[in-house]
Order: structure tokens, then sequence, then C-alpha cells
């Protein structure tokens, strides 16, 4: 028997998935730069909080580290 939470939690998921299909094709484009803006903020905050010392240029240099060695994995597994 399927607990209530795992119903529920279906339930949400294909609810989700039903609003994304009706998104018209202009904003999911214009989603992808809006999600990476996102992504790259609540980056930055985690090593703000790592590194409270730390400069926003040393900040911006850690978020491009992370995303090079994230480009060379995807570019890895190809």
């Amino acid at each position: 028997m399927e607990s209530e939470y795992k119903v529920l939690a279906d339930a949400l998921f294909w609810e989700k998935l039903e609003r994304a299909r009706r998104v018209p094709p202009e904003e999911r484009m214009k989603a992808g730069p809006e999600l990476f803006d996102y992504a790259c903020a609540i980056t930055m905050n985690s090593l703000r909080e790592r590194m409270p010392a730390a400069t926003e240029a040393e900040l911006l240099a850690k978020v491009r580290e992370r995303l090079a060695i994230k480009r060379e994995l995807e570019e890895a597994t190809r």
C-alpha cells in the first residue's frame, strides 16, 4: 500500500508537469537564463557563507571554476 504522502507527491509532480507543458516556447527560452542566474546566485551565497572574508571577485572566480569543472565532467562523459 502506498503512503498518502507518495500519492500526494505524485499528484503534485504530474500537476507541475502539466503546467510546464502549457508554457509557451518563448517563456521556456526565457526561463533558461533566469534559472542559470538563480543557480549562480545560490552558489555565490553558499560560497559566501563558507568564505566570509572572500571578495566578490574571489567568489566569482570560484563560481567560474565550478562551472569549468562541470563542463569538463560533461565532456568526459560524452
